[in-house]
Formats: structure tokens, C-alpha cells, sequence
């Protein structure tokens, strides 16, 4: 498991995620919307923002090279 700091746009707090390396974007997504439900509704099409860029639904948590604590922000897709 991979701890993440996760951010979801709307939200008034951050939330620890936990990752597994083969998670993807989608997956990310789905996890913090999940956790973050009961206090923000999120837009309908959200993507996860790394280091200040997008990453496609496909990509992995490996493959983005995303470390144990670091953090990512699921942002709708238009504001990325």
C-alpha cells in the first residue's frame, strides 16, 4: 500500500488515500470521491493532477512515478 495525500476540488480538507502501485487515475478517483461524498458533490467528469499536470484514466500509480506521501489533487476536467 502507497499512502497518498489526496485533494478533491471542493473539498475543505485533505484525506490520506491508500494506493496500491497498479492503481490507475480512475481508480484514484474513485477512491477519494468515495471518502469525500458526504461532505462535497463532485463534478461529473474529474481527473487526478500530479505535480501540476493531468494524467490520463489509464495511467498507473507507478508509471506517474507517484511516491509514498506525496499528493494529488482530483480537480473536474475542465479546471486542470
Amino acid at each position: 500500500m502507497i499512502p497518498l495525500y489526496g485533494f478533491l476540488q471542493g473539498d475543505t480538507m485533505g484525506l490520506l488515500l491508500l494506493a496500491e502501485e497498479s492503481d490507475t487515475a480512475t481508480e484514484l478517483v474513485e477512491k477519494l470521491v468515495a471518502s469525500a461524498g458526504v461532505r462535497v458533490r463532485p463534478a461529473s467528469k474529474l481527473v487526478v493532477v500530479y505535480k501540476g499536470r493531468p494524467l490520463e484514466p489509464s495511467t498507473t500509480v507507478a508509471r506517474a512515478g507517484i511516491q509514498a506521501l506525496e499528493r494529488i489533487d482530483v480537480v473536474g476536467a475542465d479546471s486542470s
